[in-house]
């Protein structure tokens, strides 16, 4: 599981991205990678509010994958986003790192000051703090591994 110190600093690993580099994998361009993480950020500190898509047996098991060692399967679909690319909604990646990184700080502090704060997380459930923070590592560390930076 990664710290605080692991995440703040990634907005500065980010900057190394070309706005045109192909990923390993996956069809994402650096700008739509930032975007989708910028959008579990949002849900994670609060400012965002998103029901969960699955209930039951279903939910037990994403939960059961997201606190397990087995990491995401490149190419995987985003049972939320479906097919295709989002439509980009800042003006270039540089605004979208900038974004990215108020979002982060706004994480940290929001669950620092309500320690017992718990989001939902659409595919996920119900997360507190640390459940965040493993989803983060793990989610975070498939897409950077998509444009080959270290996490």
């Amino acid at each position: 599981m990664k710290a605080k110190a692991d995440f703040l600093e990634l907005p500065n690993r980010l900057k190394t991205l070309a706005v045109d580099q192909t990923p390993k994998w996956g069809i994402m361009t650096p700008q739509h990678m930032v975007e989708h993480i910028i959008g579990t950020w949002r849900i994670s500190n609060g400012r965002a509010r998103v029901a969960p898509a699955a209930s039951g047996d279903e939910l037990d098991r994403r939960r059961a994958f997201i606190f397990s060692d087995v990491a995401y399967q490149k190419n995987i679909t985003n049972p939320v986003f479906g097919d295709g690319l989002m439509k980009l909604r800042k003006p270039n990646l540089q605004a979208a790192i900038d974004h990215l990184e108020d979002e982060m700080t706004a994480f940290f502090e929001y669950h620092e000051s309500n320690q017992e704060a718990m989001e939902a997380h659409p595919v996920f459930g119900i997360l507190d703090y640390n459940g965040w923070i493993v989803f983060q590592s793990k989610h975070m560390g498939h897409h950077l591994a998509q444009f080959e930076i270290d996490f």
